[in-house]
């Protein structure tokens, strides 16, 4: 099964973007995610159209399972 951790963001110009992190900890806790988060608004280091991140929209974790087909 893989996982990806989705952090979404949102930016000075009213849109909303996401930052994804493959193969996450297992274990994060909602308080770790929203401390990563801060840190990354913080730092402003990533921007969209020249927009900074401006506020914390939602974070989860998607699984995917992927199975593999022997073909014939």
């Amino acid at each position: 099964m893989s996982q990806v951790l989705e952090m979404k963001f949102d930016t000075a110009n009213g849109k909303t973007i996401t930052i994804s992190v493959n193969d996450p900890k297992p274990g994060l806790t909602g308080a770790e995610i929203s401390n990563v988060m801060q840190t990354i608004m913080d730092q402003d280091v990533f921007h969209h159209e020249g927009n900074a991140l401006i506020g914390k929209n939602q974070a989860r974790i998607v699984e995917r399972n992927i199975t593999e087909i022997t073909l014939a």
